[in-house]
């Protein structure tokens, strides 16, 4: 049904333009003439070279010659097809036309009349190939955004698993420990932890999620990692966020946090720090995650596959409208984020 509608939309789009091609025609020659078997034969026989030579060059030497890169080969053809179709025109409007209505008339016009004659049928001409590039082009582009599309939804996917199976591993046994204890945070652990699960199956698909609900989860997450580092880490976490309806990708700020687990407080034997800010300035949100560094700790400025894989999606979401640093000292890392809120990304 939807392949039947297009073609007919297509076959009617196609009339349209050869109907206000052939007025175009047909009002040049009303000039120099009242409406006329003249008029009608003329303007008829210039639409008629013309879709010759339209659909000549859109359906066969631009698809077939040029488009595949043998420019030599369409210039060449591209000359011989013009000079062929003007003169077919030329010799139709001179033997149909002229000497059948005029029969004193020289059969060899003006050269005006010959610019004039060519200007008219190759302005259409050029018209329609303009139109088939940009329609052309057009679809060229929107393969382009579904391919972009379909990229930031593998790396969506490849998200969804960037958080350590290892967290998710000690998590349990840190729930288990609680359950064997008789512990009364057992159950709330178990909780958060079901949060996290849902929010990484099922809610990462949304291009955008409220900001509220990417701080819930950035919460259970924290909570759940105190549990296994008990007192080795000082951690402080706090938002400034005024409005209201702010949305976020998805999945955006928990590497980074992870990172600082991951880098700074499991690499460590002594006490730890991290500092996770999100903070609204007019119309970016800036996030700013910092952490000690262990004495262990590898990790280089550009960090691991996780970040790498993030930078590729920021890249994706906002082009170059975002701003990351990752600044790196002896004894701490820290990464500033500042990104555009609620802009729409190529991934909507």
């Amino acid at each position: 049904m939807n392949i039947q509608f297009h073609k007919t939309t297509r076959i009617a789009l196609h009339i349209f333009f050869w109907f206000c091609a052939w007025f175009f025609f047909f009002f040049y020659y009303k000039r120099y003439s009242e409406v006329n078997s003249y008029t009608l034969i003329a303007s008829f026989i210039n639409l008629i070279v013309a879709i010759a030579t339209v659909y000549t060059f859109n359906y066969y030497l631009i698809p077939k010659i040029l488009l595949k890169n043998k420019r030599i080969t369409f210039i060449a053809l591209a000359f011989v097809a013009i000079v062929m179709f003007f003169y077919i025109e030329l010799l139709l409007t001179l033997f149909l036309v002229v000497k059948q209505l005029y029969a004193g008339y020289s059969l060899f016009p003006e050269m005006v009349d010959v610019v004039m004659l060519f200007f008219n049928m190759f302005f259409v001409v050029f018209v329609a190939i303009g139109i088939k590039f940009y329609k052309r082009w057009s679809e060229t582009n929107y393969r382009e955004q579904k391919v972009l599309k379909e990229k930031v939804e593998v790396e969506m996917q490849m998200l969804r698993t960037q958080i350590n199976p290892h967290f998710l591993f000690n998590t349990l046994n840190s729930i288990y420990v609680l359950a064997m204890k008789n512990s009364d945070q057992t159950a709330n652990t178990v909780m958060k932890l079901s949060d996290m699960l849902d929010y990484i199956l099922y809610k990462i698909d949304s291009p955008r999620i409220p900001v509220t609900t990417e701080i819930q989860i950035i919460e259970n997450y924290i909570e759940l990692e105190k549990i296994r580092f008990t007192n080795r880490v000082d951690l402080d976490f706090n938002t400034d966020i005024k409005s209201k309806g702010i949305e976020i990708p998805p999945m955006l700020i928990i590497p980074f946090i992870e990172n600082a687990f991951k880098h700074g407080v499991a690499k460590s034997v002594d006490k730890s720090w991290i500092k996770v800010s999100l903070r609204e300035n007019e119309h970016w949100m800036n996030i700013t995650i910092s952490n000690s560094k262990g004495q262990n700790s590898t990790k280089g400025k550009n960090g691991g596959i996780g970040l790498k894989n993030v930078k590729k999606r920021l890249d994706i979401l906002y082009l170059d409208n975002y701003n990351l640093d990752i600044t790196e000292t002896f004894n701490s890392y820290e990464v500033f984020l500042s990104i555009p809120i609620n802009q729409g990304t190529e991934n909507d």
